[in-house]
């Protein structure tokens, strides 16, 4: 039995009906206050242990943003579960759930799969009482899901049944501390007041209490503090009942001892031993977690028992047949070297047979632990003040089985693309260096802006965009034109816009023109020498920038070429054999330049060499670009091609300040920034 499903309408932030869907492991992220909490506990509303979860007050009701309680005389919400059944396809499953649930199961077709649908109803009413008039019902609904819901397929659901699902929520603010100790209402209270205790084993601990206390009170000094606790107490009350006040060391019997049980640690057999109460919070934490790890393997190893051993069972209870663990921020308290372990132990949690986990996070160290198909995002409309829930769009798995392991890969590794307030899309390690220093130049610290730049490759921006469009946070793409390679130029840009127009279609209209329709496909072999610059021009005003005439390394070395050479060593640098009175001579190219001799036919020779490295196969031969951008592809080609980009970018810049960046960047990054910060706006 899995929880499969929850839908939620009109709790808290929940306006209009939303469905989230679970996997044996879910994770919630979003911003704060977008309703990741509010879901947890929706779940408690219907399976809380504790009856005062269950309590509904006039503020779990939504209020329209348009509304104030008390020009509302109505609201009703409700809170829908839906749970399969799994196990009936499977051999030797444990199918303690079936017997409970099976009159209220749902089937669609036949040979379909059970489900269970469990629904809270709830509605508030204005009244004298301050809180309005609560009512509320948990019912099972025995019609299909694809049906309305009629009186007659509510059935009213028993407690004692809804008991056979437990959700064990954790707060973020937690004290792990009180759930640790044997105190009533805790996990481990729980099961170890079940414990079945033969009559020998109770006579001999009561014996052995009693033997404790009567030694403890022949001490004289404790004699006489017992003796004047009791004397004194007779002056202050006559109750028959309490007469006698005698100090005990322990407990007079055995169920009053089981509750002062706790667990100490020792390091090693002669070591000192330690309580719960001297390890630190984040300790605290991974135990707690791993105590219900261990009380979930108790409760299988129960089940187990029953057939096998009905007259000597272990414990006089029958476990829940599925514990739902609703964890918040886990990485609470946690040192950074752990997370990557308590991820994998809240894993080995979900994989069990009898129990689910959902986890709340912020943290990207978590996130990117998590599968992405195991992740719901959560963002409130700012316009209507409500909670949406989405699950990340991936590529096909079946069809696009590279792009959808490079996809699902890449964001991982880049998972505080969820928490920004906007994403900056590049081509690769170039833009994720340098975006965030001319950002910086203009506008301060990229995280404070809440601006995450990501480096995703241009050919999988198709990907992204889908991503980023469903979870509906803005975003902004710098790609590479890659005029005269092969694929770039016209290539590039009808990608672009064949993109656009598959998530704007009311952007198809730019395809029409005085000749009728143009052809993306035909675009992609127009000549390169044609102007390009009116559908660059409204690429950009639709947030997709191009990096031109090639890429942004090109296009920072043909803006800061001098500051490029000064990061090199004096032996450092592109070099040319050149024939001088019939010997061959090894020049410097920066030397050749400088001294002006570029008409040499060796130099020349070394520009259609690095043109053709530049522009790769199947490129061009460099006749859209300038006498001046050919020869600085000499270069391009020794220090982005030959080198590491990413160490030539920062050691150039480390050399350009602040106020001299933010006033000779290059004008599309201008432009790009100018967008970015317009946007920014716009979401606040």
């Amino acid at each position: 039995m899995k929880l499969t499903k929850i839908k939620i309408q009109n709790y808290r932030c929940f306006g209009e009906e939303q469905i989230i869907d679970f996997d044996d492991l879910t994770a919630f992220i979003g911003n704060n206050c977008s309703g990741k909490t509010t879901a947890m506990s929706a779940l408690n509303c219907i399976f809380s242990n504790n009856s005062n979860d269950r309590i509904l007050k006039r503020s779990d009701f939504h209020l329209p943003h348009d509304k104030s309680w008390n020009s509302l005389d109505h609201q009703e919400l409700f809170i829908e579960a839906v749970f399969v059944f799994d196990e009936l396809a499977e051999k030797d499953a444990d199918l303690s759930a079936i017997p409970v649930f099976f009159k209220s199961f749902v089937v669609d077709e036949p040979g379909g799969t059970p489900y269970l649908r469990i629904r809270l109803e709830a509605s508030w009413e204005k009244s004298n009482n301050i809180e309005g008039a609560i009512e509320n019902k948990v019912y099972y609904i025995t019609c299909s899901e694809s049906e309305a819901i009629t009186e007659s397929a509510k059935s009213p659901a028993n407690r004692k049944d809804l008991d056979q699902i437990r959700v064990i929520y954790v707060p973020a603010v937690r004290d792990p501390l009180k759930q640790l100790k044997n105190t009533s209402g805790t996990m481990i209270n729980q099961i170890m007041s079940k414990v079945n205790w033969s009559d020998e084993s109770q006579k001999q601990i009561n014996d052995s209490i009693e033997a404790l206390n009567q030694s403890f009170l022949a001490e004289k000094g404790i004699s006489v503090i017992s003796e004047s606790i009791n004397s004194q107490w007779k002056m202050y009350d006559s109750d028959s009942r309490y007469t006698n006040a005698q100090l005990r060391f322990n407990s007079t019997d055995i169920d009053s001892s089981i509750k002062n049980s706790e667990v100490v640690f020792s390091p090693a057999p002669m070591a000192k031993e330690c309580s719960i109460d001297e390890l630190s919070d984040g300790l605290r934490s991974l135990f707690y977690i791993s105590l219900v790890d261990s009380i979930l393997n108790v409760e299988i190893q129960i089940k187990q028992e029953m057939p096998s051993y009905p007259e000597q069972l272990s414990f006089s209870f029958t476990p829940p047949v599925l514990t739902i663990i609703a964890l918040e921020e886990p990485e609470n308290h946690i040192a950074p070297h752990l997370i990557g372990k308590l991820v994998h132990n809240l894993k080995s949690i979900a994989s069990k047979s009898n129990a689910q986990t959902i986890l709340s996070s912020h943290s990207s160290s978590i996130i990117k632990r998590v599968e992405p198909e195991n992740l719901r995002y959560f963002r409130i409309d700012s316009r209507h003040d409500t909670t949406s829930v989405r699950s990340l769009t991936l590529p096909d798995k079946e069809k696009l089985s590279d792009q959808y392991k490079y996809i699902k890969e890449a964001v991982k590794a880049y998972p505080e693309l969820y928490f920004a307030k906007l994403v900056i899309l590049g081509e690769g390690d170039s833009e994720e260096i340098i975006l965030p220093k001319v950002w910086n130049a203009k506008n301060g610290d990229t995280d404070i802006s809440g601006i995450s730049i990501v480096p995703l490759g241009g050919r999988h921006v198709n990907h992204f965009w889908r991503l980023l469009n469903d979870l509906k946070i803005p975003h902004i793409t710098l790609l590479d034109l890659d005029r005269e390679r092969d694929g770039g130029g016209w290539g590039r840009i009808a990608y672009a816009v064949e993109q656009l127009i598959q998530y704007n279609p009311e952007k198809k209209s730019l395809l029409q023109s005085d000749k009728g329709t143009i052809s993306l496909d035909a675009m992609k072999k127009w000549n390169v020498s044609d102007n390009m610059d009116l559908w660059i021009k409204w690429l950009e005003e639709n947030d997709v920038f191009f990096s031109s005439p090639l890429d942004i390394d090109f296009l920072m070395l043909e803006q800061y070429k001098d500051v490029y050479i000064s990061t090199l060593e004096s032996s450092e640098g592109p070099q040319l054999m050149v024939s001088e009175e019939g010997k061959k001579h090894r020049n410097k190219i920066i030397d050749i330049e400088t001294q002006g001799k570029t008409s040499l036919p060796e130099y020349t020779e070394r520009i259609e060499n690095d043109v053709h490295s530049t522009l790769k196969e199947c490129g061009g031969d460099g006749a859209t670009y300038s006498d001046e951008q050919k020869r600085l592809m000499i270069w391009y080609t020794y220090f982005f091609l030959n080198r590491g980009k990413p160490s030539t970018h920062i050691e150039a810049l480390s050399r350009i300040d602040n106020e001299q960046l933010k006033t000779t960047m290059p004008d599309v990054l201008c432009r790009l920034i100018a967008s970015a910060e317009k946007k920014l706006k716009e979401t606040m």
